[in-house]
């Protein structure tokens, strides 16, 4: 019960920010990390009290699992949209309502892929380490440092063209 009570203090703000923004509403996303916690306190129950040793990660892998059934389960998604990578719509709307002024930012942002954005929200937003990201995403560290570094070069790119032409 220790090692579970102590990634829910580790790590409740970072993983209700991650599943908020994947979700866009808090009611959801309540729910979800409710439920996240849920099946990481049954795991620990079953296996003895303990956690994986690389807690963060299994926790926000589960939770990556949970949104993914989320977005499958809800009947009002649109054609389109992959539950895989979960509706990231609502970025214009987040961005809009907490005063960001940087649109040349959002819109950068904007104008990536839904994995893309993913990668970028868990180490710039949550702060995820590469070889986190690399146990959540199942792939290998090298291949996700290439697609940050070319992920980086083109929001430079698009943030740059945006500020050329403001």
């Amino acid at each position: 019960m220790d090692a579970f009570l102590k990634i829910y203090d580790d790590y409740f703000d970072d993983l209700y920010r991650y599943v908020l923004f994947r979700v866009g509403n808090r009611w959801d996303a309540d729910d979800l990390v409710s439920d996240i916690f849920r099946k990481a306190l049954e795991y620990s129950c079953k296996h003895g009290g303990t956690i994986p040793e690389y807690d963060r990660a299994w926790l926000f892998a589960i939770a990556h699992n949970r949104i993914v059934d989320h977005y499958r389960r809800r009947k009002e998604t649109a054609y389109g949209v992959d539950p895989e990578q979960g509706d990231y719509g609502h970025i214009r709307k987040m961005f809009q309502e907490t005063s960001v002024q940087n649109e040349c930012l959002e819109e950068a942002l904007l104008q990536l892929g839904n994995k893309d954005r993913e990668m970028v929200h868990l180490k710039y937003m949550v702060g995820f380490a590469y070889h986190e990201m690399s146990r959540m995403l199942d792939k290998t560290e090298g291949w996700l440092r290439t697609r940050m570094h070319r992920i980086r070069k083109r929001l430079a790119i698009d943030i740059d063209r945006c500020l050329e032409e403001g």
